[in-house]
């Protein structure tokens, strides 16, 4: 089944090339004099522009210039003046002037819902630079006004020392303002003189961890520091929460003196106090290797705050085991034919020849052994790759066995089941020989010696894919079909894509690339297939 979204292999290729469009631009205004309304079309401009930074200085000079009075009548009644979300900050009183305190940006969203027509036809990215250029921004007029100022940008800036603002809350209002609208920004802030700020020392601010995998709730994180915010002036209590990196839980806090664990401690003690961070809950490895948790510390009001940093590394443990890839394995081990001087016909298996290989994967990434259960003295085991030998030459036709897999470490996890092998030893492929022109001259002396074989050539299977079927190397994507159960099947040539077992199983040899391919994205190749009754025929 075709997949929305992903490639197949044969496709068309569809080049598009994009064109500039004429820029237009309509300003519409609203007449409210005598209290009729009456909507204008006004167009602006209909010149093709050369380029995007064309299209942003157009409509930036003419919603600054710009000068139809019923039209500011327009934006001086329906000007948004609500608030946007108040911004708090928290100041040392020896900050010092020009230090950048906030900037704050047009909104372009807000633009194009009061005035649509005049940004109908450009771009989001090129109309919002073009806001932006167009608007001004004022620091409002009240007692605090005088320590800061605001600059072109709408950067809100210091201009002198805060000392006289020290323990006040200061309000500050930045009017932005441009031919669309006019908006207020507020700005709290709260000067504090630095001896009473909470800070963290220097090695807490930034610290890094480390826990055991599984490990039971509460368990403190090793290497993390006790975590004891303070000031000169000694603040008190201090209130300690996690506020990032806990999403799920996995963390709290414990109390250094107390022993409580919550999410959310309060100290009073503060200079003999402190708070550890713990489990709380076991964590996996396998699903999150690395957490980042964030705790602040506060005063009472709120406005004092004090953040450390952890990254809590996570250990591995031996806790998945390892799993075979498939529970059976099925392998066809031809032999190899020799007919005497007498014509006698004898067949063979060569020690070592290579069956075939078994694979598990363990989860936690460990590397894996390979050990064969079943004692027998015909196959044997490479231990490190799970690649089966043949020992001995075998008695039977037919061999069953049992391999079990287990990863190297300590102490070790075996696969919870082993894998079944079935083994089938089976005559040789028969030979196709070519009847060349000088043979026929020698066809007496060569007759005894050639064994004609049936041939024959099926219809070429087609089968469609997408880039995702061929994304795991040894997947079986497809079955060729068998005619007789006596039928086997080998790729004729070598081909990087695929290979195809004895069985007639198709396997991923290497992760398909839909790039890679050719100009056809078609992966082609030849099947030779034998029947041990003597038939023979090519798959293409």
């Amino acid at each position: 089944m075709e997949k929305k979204g992903e490639k197949k292999f044969t496709v068309h290729q569809i080049k598009i090339r994009l064109h500039q469009s004429p820029l237009v631009v309509a300003l519409h205004s609203n007449n409210i004099h005598n209290h009729h309304h009456r909507e204008h079309n006004i167009h602006l401009a209909e010149d093709i522009l050369s380029s995007a930074t064309q299209q942003q200085r157009h409509l930036t000079t003419r919603l600054n210039n710009h000068n139809i009075n019923n039209n500011h009548k327009n934006i001086n009644e329906n000007s948004f003046d609500s608030t946007n979300s108040v911004l708090s900050l928290v100041l040392p009183h020896d900050t010092y002037p020009g230090y950048s305190i906030k900037k704050f940006s047009s909104n372009y969203t807000l633009a194009a819902a009061i005035a649509p027509a005049i940004l109908d036809g450009i771009t989001s990215s090129d109309a919002n630079i073009a806001v932006t250029h167009a608007a001004t921004f004022r620091l409002m007029e009240n007692e605090f006004s005088k320590y800061f100022t605001v600059l072109e940008d709408g950067t809100v800036m210091t201009t002198s020392d805060l000392s006289p603002l020290v323990n006040r809350p200061v309000h500050l209002t930045v009017l932005e303002e441009n031919p669309l609208y006019s908006q207020k920004h507020q700005l709290e802030l709260f000067v504090m003189d630095k001896k009473d700020m909470l800070r963290f020392p220097g090695a807490t601010l930034e610290s890094v961890g480390e826990v055991q995998e599984n490990a039971k709730p509460g368990t403190k994180i090793h290497g993390a520091p006790l975590l004891q915010a303070n000031s000169v002036s000694g603040v008190k209590p201090i209130d300690y929460t996690i506020t990032s990196g806990n999403e799920n839980g996995d963390f709290a806090l414990e109390n250094s003196k107390t022993g409580e664990i919550k999410t959310n401690i309060t100290v009073y003690d503060v200079k003999k106090t402190g708070v550890w961070l713990v489990t709380n809950r076991p964590l996996d490895r396998e699903l999150k290797k690395e957490h980042l948790v964030v705790i602040h510390a506060t005063d009472e009001e709120g406005i004092n705050i004090a953040e450390a940093r952890i990254t809590v590394k996570v250990i591995d443990e031996n806790d998945n085991r390892p799993l075979f890839s498939h529970a059976e394995y099925r392998f066809i081990v031809p032999g190899v034919q020799t007919i005497d001087s007498n014509g006698n016909t004898t067949i063979t298996w060569e020690r070592f020849t290579k069956i075939g290989k078994v694979e598990a994967k363990d989860a936690d990434g460990d590397k894996i052994a390979y050990k064969l259960t079943t004692p027998n003295n015909y196959v044997v085991i490479v231990p490190q790759t799970g690649e089966l030998l043949l020992a001995s030459e075998p008695e039977k036709q037919e061999l069953t066995l049992e391999v079990e897999a287990h990863d190297i470490r300590s102490p070790s996890l075996t696969s919870p089941k082993p894998a079944v092998i079935f083994i089938e030893f089976v005559a040789p492929t028969p030979v196709i020989v070519q009847h060349m022109s000088h043979e026929m001259s020698h066809q007496h002396s060569h007759r005894r010696d050639k064994r004609r074989v049936t041939r024959a050539v099926r219809p070429t299977k087609r089968v469609d894919f997408t880039e995702a079927d061929g994304d795991a190397e040894g997947r079986v994507v497809f079955n060729l079909e068998k005619e007789t159960e006596r039928e086997t099947f080998k790729i004729r040539d070598e081909n990087p894509w695929v290979t195809v077992e004895t069985n007639g199983a198709v396997r991923v040899k290497k992760k398909w690339d839909f790039e890679e391919l050719g100009p056809e994205k078609t992966i082609d190749f030849w099947v030779i297939i034998t029947n041990q009754g003597g038939g023979h025929g090519v798959y293409g």
